[in-house]
């Protein structure tokens, strides 16, 4: 076969066919019978001479039966639930320490595997999935501390969330308006507004039941732990948690908010692991 060049027609999100899995020894660890290996790297990469960009990044993932709704929309960092459409529907597991490198001289005795491919809106998702790994939103260590270590809130959060899958996009916290402020005690409360991004399409009304169902979940989890015992709030005050689709959200009150990543580690994790806003 000819040399790597620009007419290459590899691209990112396109599927390495079972003659190239096998050529390359590509196994995913837990389903070896099951590999599917997605390419990770930017056309603008693949495009480039191998001399200059020698190799493709990949990611080593396998095929599954269901889509866990947590790990769906980018939603978690670590792993990616995503549909690939064509001859026949079928969904994928991809995670973040799954990735590795081939040459691209190594890859290009091969083609994409034709009959499968991301559709224009999962291939977005899939692009906001390996950035997400390197801009996880921060949060302050006090609040986490609270919330995950203190009051276990971070897993009703994620428990309303799963049933609902590709309906619900994410969950975002805006803290204390976006403040950095040191609390202290469990009267100290800090302030926290939750929005529910919901899906607009295919059913708008099913996507929108669905998240005023888990903030209705989430509204009394947080009532129940941290305000009816005292009547007052304490440690963390839950002002709001809104149900808003992603066709209404503008993008100055995306800029306000930060994406709570369902597997979120804080920062005061041992050694503590410094992370970007989003």
């Amino acid at each position: 076969m000819a040399g790597w060049s620009r007419d290459t027609l590899w691209r990112q999100g396109h599927l390495l066919g079972k003659d190239a899995i096998e050529a390359l020894g590509l196994r995913n660890a837990t389903a070896p019978g099951e590999t599917l290996v997605i390419v990770a790297s930017h056309d603008c990469d693949l495009a480039q001479a191998p001399e200059w960009e020698p190799v493709v990044e990949v990611v080593v993932g396998r095929l599954v039966t269901d889509m866990d709704g947590n790990c769906t929309h980018a939603k978690s960092a670590r792993k990616l639930h995503v549909e690939f459409a064509g001859a026949a529907v079928f969904y994928a597991e991809f995670e973040a320490t799954a990735k590795l490198c081939i040459e691209k001289h190594a890859l290009n005795d091969f083609v994409p595997r034709p009959e499968a491919h991301l559709s224009p809106e999962n291939q977005t998702i899939f692009q906001i999935w390996l950035a997400s790994r390197y801009r996880r939103s921060a949060f302050p260590d006090e609040f986490e501390r609270r919330l995950i270590k203190e009051l276990k809130l971070h897993e009703k959060i994620a428990k309303a969330v799963k049933p609902h899958g590709d309906l619900i996009a994410g969950v975002f916290f805006d803290v204390d308006d976006g403040a950095e402020i040191t609390r202290d005690g469990p009267g100290d409360t800090y302030t926290l507004d939750i929005t529910i991004l919901h899906s607009a399409v295919p059913n708008f009304e099913t996507a929108e039941k669905a998240a005023d169902t888990a903030a209705k979940a989430i509204e009394k989890a947080f009532k129940d732990k941290l305000f009816d015992p005292t009547k007052t709030w304490r440690y963390i005050e839950l002002r709001s948690c809104d149900p808003v689709s992603e066709s209404v959200l503008t993008y100055q009150h995306f800029k306000q908010l930060k994406r709570w990543r369902l597997e979120h580690i804080s920062l005061a994790a041992e050694p503590q692991q410094p992370v970007l806003a989003e």
